[in-house]
């Protein structure tokens, strides 16, 4: 998804006995555009995958409209990203996005020994462990988020945009998959710079093993999607 700054911000839910997510993990999310039910999404770990020399989980986000939004302001978004084994660095990000009259293809390939990323014909120096937005839903799970500290970088198109946390604890939600005690996330900009549109994206994960995005914002070219978490499939 075209999200003006997240991230949606997905290290070892992924990585085995000690984290919090496993392979064939399936969340799937009610999308609200305005208030109105507007998209079906789904976070998805496909499974590991070998990328550039490096062991990689593969995981994908989709999102598809419904209802009068799919007539209105059709929405059939695909982001694919492989992780690194160790670490949850970005090693590959793929992106199809079609959003209303806007379309966009895009593959970046990260390569964190020599510090650039390339897309296309295109490359760009980046600094050491960045991030796609996108994969942020999962680096955070992976993390004692309460005691997040430093700043963490993420590409967005050609930008290199460095972000602090703001975190919020003890917050009691509702949503379809039931109703969790969580933490809030808010990746803000480093430089207290308010984002295009000034657009914000937060996560609430919820304060258990699995670490849940529960609750996620997630701003896009015409406006935000709340996204609530529906199932869970292990």
């Amino acid at each position: 998804m075209r999200i003006i700054i997240i991230f949606f911000f997905l290290s070892s839910f992924i990585l085995g006995n000690s984290h919090s997510f496993k392979i064939g993990e399936t969340l799937k999310y009610n999308a609200y555009f305005g208030g109105v039910p507007a998209a079906n999404a789904k976070l998805k770990v496909i499974g590991k995958e070998m990328v550039n020399d490096s062991m990689t989980y593969h995981v994908e986000f989709t999102a598809r409209s419904k209802g009068l939004i799919d007539y209105l302001f059709p929405i059939n978004d695909k982001i694919e990203l492989w992780l690194s084994e160790d670490s949850l660095f970005t090693i590959k990000e793929s992106l199809k996005i079609k959003e209303g009259n806007y379309k966009r293809s895009r593959e970046v390939i990260f390569d964190h020994r020599s510090n650039v990323a390339v897309s296309g014909s295109d490359t760009l120096k980046i600094p050491r462990g960045i991030h796609s937005p996108y994969s942020l839903f999962y680096f955070f799970r992976n993390k004692d988020i309460s005691q997040l500290k430093g700043e963490l970088n993420t590409m967005q198109g050609e930008k290199i945009i460095p972000l602090n946390i703001i975190i919020e604890e003890n917050i009691k939600t509702t949503v379809p998959a039931g109703k969790f005690l969580c933490t809030k996330v808010n990746p803000v900009k480093s430089n207290n710079e308010t984002f295009k549109n000034k657009s914000q994206m937060s996560i609430l994960f919820s304060n258990d093993n699995n670490r849940y995005p529960v609750k996620i914002w997630l701003n896009m070219k015409y406006g935000s999607l709340v996204l609530e978490l529906e199932s869970i499939t292990n």
